[in-house]
Order: structure tokens, then sequence, then C-alpha cells
């Protein structure tokens, strides 16, 4: 294992970090808070000062402080331990820890491409470009806050890419170009980034009277999935936990006319959808979310879609309501002051909808404003908050000028659809294993605790059903070899470049809730283990015998199956 990664693991207290993201409490030995990592509202994830590690016991989520930093901040391992060791004001730079990443000759494309298009922007070639930000409002100091770029030459891009060693295929699988021409060709360039603050993809708006399409836009790639990113991502994390909320726009210059003014904590969807990926990205962010989509009847309509979806996903969600404009053109006309006042009174999601429950219905119209309330009372239905429910049927009851008594019996009919509707739902079927399955997980667990134990396994056992678990038993044999003890928190950094290792790793510590217990039961599971190892012998002796035909070489090999089914004492 790289040492500066122990090093820098060692310098930080796990519970001191994970308590400086979320709030835990002491519970016993170990300290308990809401799990971020799935929907969570009891805290039901553990964290371990003796193990300096965390498991949550609903979703098995698990590891030590650089995994939790990784998972939590959405970076990769170089960046979480960059992460830490500032925290613990360790000297991280020019260190050479090892990571590999099977596409990182493309995000170097993408870099490359990135400071062509920068240097464009600040030379001669960029004077019209220039003018026109300059008549959006985008002066330089934006345009280097946000690395905006130009295209200019037909095959500019594809000429260096390929000095480089990229093939023109490569360009065009990856977004950047068209055959032997780029993609991108005289359009101003928005770059596009990951939550690693990497670039991935482009946003190239034409700038003159051309007739081309206003935008061309990255297509979906390996390093580029729209629905799995936020644009302004990176910048805005720590400006929106610090207020603790975050304002989703549409599209990227909603976001840049935001940050001109002064408003940070702002993120864009880069069009009308939301992602269950996104709003757990919203969700590391802060629960507390405010919607300022554009005003006209189709952000309207995304406001109304993207609400009940943060709703059902447990956010506090407030909509920011604005006139027939978005919010790049709203601050321009308006002014920053009037925004934030819209801003800072917020109106409840739920408001919001039941305000817009109306379009369509005549309220002078009996029936039409019977049927308005109705659809009033099933959306309060879905709200699982019974005092939101009852200052909810409070406002309707005063709207109407009717008894709230008649409005809640009628909610009753909504709240037993409603129950019916979750009782139809098929549960999730949990995945089953067998006991052999579960005896390696108990022997790997064991081991983790036990350098005895561990040495007992190699010398009697030695073996496990599944080739994963081989090879993690096989590495914790390692980790003993080379250090005096195994520390948990350690021997889990040092599995960073074996996924599949690390994912059992993860099994192996959701499953383990007793160590005690499962150091008595070692015996078993080595037990359970040989019962294995027999019932696998049998199947191949029974193989070879209806393949043999001589009768004497039959009647051995039955010989043999009855010595394995009787077990022998010396093997013990």
């Amino acid at each position: 294992m790289n040492d500066k990664a122990q090093e820098i693991r060692q310098a930080n207290d796990i519970v001191d970090v994970i308590s400086s993201y979320i709030p835990l409490s002491k519970k016993g030995k170990n300290y308990f808070g809401v799990c971020p990592f799935h929907d969570d509202t009891n805290p039901s994830m553990s964290v371990s000062k003796d193990k300096q590690i965390y498991k949550c016991f609903s979703c098995g989520a698990s590891g030590n402080v650089i995994t939790f930093v990784m998972d939590y901040e959405h970076v990769d391992f170089r960046q979480a331990l960059s992460i830490l060791a500032k925290k613990a004001g360790i000297d991280f730079k020019g260190s050479s820890v090892k990571t590999s990443n099977k596409y990182q000759k493309y995000y170097d494309m993408y870099d490359l491409a990135l400071k062509l298009y920068q240097n464009n922007i600040n030379s001669s070639l960029a004077k019209d470009a220039l003018k026109y930000l300059e008549s959006r409002k985008i002066d330089k100091s934006i345009i280097k806050h946000f690395k905006i770029g130009l295209s200019v030459g037909k095959n500019d891009l594809t000429n260096i890419l390929t000095k480089k060693g990229y093939s023109t295929l490569e360009m065009e699988n990856f977004g950047l170009g068209n055959g032997y021409n780029d993609l991108y060709y005289d359009r101003i360039m928005f770059p596009l980034f990951d939550t690693n603050n990497n670039v991935v993809g482009f946003s190239g708006r034409i700038y003159n009277t051309s007739s081309d399409s206003k935008y061309i836009n990255t297509k979906e790639t390996p390093i580029f999935k729209k629905g799995e990113l936020l644009y302004n991502y990176y910048n805005a994390k720590d400006e929106a936990r610090i207020l603790k909320n975050v304002i989703v726009v549409e599209g990227f210059m909603d976001v840049i006319r935001l940050y001109s003014v002064g408003i940070k904590n702002v993120v864009a969807l880069m069009g009308t959808a939301l992602t269950k990926e996104q709003i757990i990205l919203l969700k590391r962010l802060s629960n507390n979310i405010y919607l300022c989509l554009d005003g006209d009847s189709a952000g309207k309509k995304a406001m109304l879609s993207i609400g009940d979806e943060l709703v059902k996903n447990g956010c506090n969600t407030f909509v920011i309501a604005l006139e027939d404009l978005d919010p790049d053109e709203y601050i321009l006309k308006h002014g920053k002051d009037k925004f934030m006042s819209l801003y800072e009174n917020a109106t409840v999601f739920n408001e919001y909808k039941m305000y817009h429950l109306r379009d369509g219905f005549d309220l002078s119209n009996i029936d039409d404003k019977s049927a308005y309330i109705n659809s009033v009372l099933s959306e309060i239905s879905k709200e699982s908050d019974e005092i939101k429910q009852e200052l909810m049927l409070q406002k309707l009851s005063s709207e109407f000028d009717m008894d709230i008594n008649v409005l809640k019996n009628n909610l009753k009919k909504f709240l037993k659809y409603s129950k019916i509707e979750t009782l139809n739902k098929k549960p999730v079927k949990e995945e089953k294993h067998d006991k052999y399955y579960k005896a390696s997980l108990g022997i790997l667990s064991v081991m983790l605790a036990s350098y005895d134990k561990t040495k007992i396994y190699k010398r009697k056992l030695n073996y496990l059903p599944s080739k994963e678990a081989r090879a993690l038993a096989n590495e914790i044999i390692y980790f003993y070899k080379y250090n005096d003890r195994l520390e948990l928190a350690d021997f889990i950094t040092s599995l960073e470049e074996k996924k599949d290792l690390k994912n059992l790793l993860n099994e192996v510590i959701k499953n383990t809730f007793d160590e005690e217990s499962n150091i008595e039961a070692f015996d078993d599971y080595v037990g359970v283990i040989r019962e294995y190892n027999k019932n696998q012998e049998i199947k191949r002796l029974k193989k070879l015998m209806i393949e043999e035909n001589d009768p004497i070489e039959k009647a051995k090999i039955l010989e043999e199956i009855r010595l394995v089914k009787m077990g022998s004492e010396e093997s013990d």
C-alpha cells in the first residue's frame, strides 16, 4: 500500500471528518448519523472511532475515511487524498500516489481541446466573439472563471490531436471530431465539467449571422453522461453547503448570470429532465432545493414534474417563480435585489403546485371547482407530514370558504386509495445467498480480526468456493505478512485498485455484527466449507463414473466416493 495514502488516512480521524459533513451522535462506543448515500430518515450509519470505519445498516455502504470522502464528494481516490491532506496539513503536491483510470487518455484529450479554445479567446482572432459576449454582459473575469473559449479553424484541434497520437475514430467517438475535421468550428465554447472538475464535453454557440444550429452539444460518450452531471457542481458545492441550500436552473447561461451578481450556490440541469443520479448529487449538496426554471409554459411544466421527484426523494423543495423569463433574462431586466427578494421569499413547492393545479379549471363552474378541490386533496394525501397536511387543508378551506371537516372526510378516501396502492406495490426481492457464501463471509470476517485464525485458515483449509473470496483471503494473508497487525481502515485503502475485492469486503463488513460470536463460530464456518468441498468432490467422481466403461475402474471410483462421504479423521 502507498505509504503516503496510509499517512493521510491515519492523520484524519473518521469521526471528525464525517461529522464535518453530517451530524453524528454518540451511542455506546460508536457514533450514528443519517446515511447520506440513500434516502435515509433515521440514523442508520454507524461510525467506529476504534476501527476508523463506517457502515450503514440499511443500504450497506461502508469503508474508511478516504472512501467516505470519495463517495460523498463524488471524487476519485487521488482527489479524496488531496482533500484529506489539506485537512490534516500534509503536503500532497507532487505525491506519487498510484491511481488508474482507463479513460485518462480521453480526459487529457479534452484538456488539450480546452487549452486550445482558451488560447483562441485570448488572441486577436476573438474580436467578434468578445463583442458578442460583451453584448451578453459576460466580461473577461467571467470568461476566465468559467473557462469559456473559442473554436476557430475547421481542423485546428484535429491536427493537434493527431500529432499527439489520437486517431480520428477516437476523436469522433469521444465527441470532438467529424472525420478529418473538428466537430466545433467558429463557435464560442462553453466547457462542461464532471463532478471531479474534469472537462468532459462542450456546448458550442454561434456568435455571428450563421444559419447553423444555435448550439452544438457533446454527444453521450464513456466520460460524458448528461444525466449523471450538473453544470457548475464542482464550483457550487462549498457555497451550497455553507448556505445549506442549492438553486437549480435549466441552462449554463443562467448559472453564469447568477454567478456574475455573486450568487454562487447554483447548478444547472442542462435541460428540463431530472435523473436519479442528479437527485443524489443535489442531496449531497443540501436537502433544501430551490427550483428556478424558465418562466415559460415548458419551464412551469418542468417545475411541477421535477418538484414532484424531489419531494418523493425527501427534499425540502421551494420554487423561485419568475415572470415569462429565464433567470439570465430576469437578472438583466430586474437586477440582483429583486431576484434575491424572490429567492428569500420562495414558495414551498406544495403551495406552488396547489396554485398551478387550477390551470384548465373554470373555478366559477361548480363541477370544475369540485374537480379542482379533489385534485388538491389527492396531492395532499401524498404528503407524509401530518402538520403540512393540516396547513394545506386550512389553506384550501379558507380559500373556498369550506368546512374543514368536509375536506378531511374527503381526504380519507384518497388516503385509503394511497394505502391500497402502497400495499399493491411488489416488494423488492432481497438477494438470497446460500450457506456456503455466508460461511465464506464469516471466515473472511474472522480473518480480518484475528491473525491466529488466518494462520489456521491457511494451514487447514486455504480454499473458499468463489474466486473473489479466495483472492480476498489471499490479500488478508499478504497484508498480515508485511504488517504487524491488520488495521481494517488501512486494509480498505490497500484494495483501492481492486474493485471486485473492495465490493466483497464491503459485503463482509456489512454482514459483520458481532466479532466475538463470529470467532466462536469459525470452526463451524470451516466445517461448512469442507462440506462444500466434499460435495464438489463427490460430484466430480460421479461424473467420472458415468464416463467410465471399465467395471473395475467404476468400482474403484465408487470406493473413492464412499471414502469421501465417510470423511477422514486425518484431514481434521
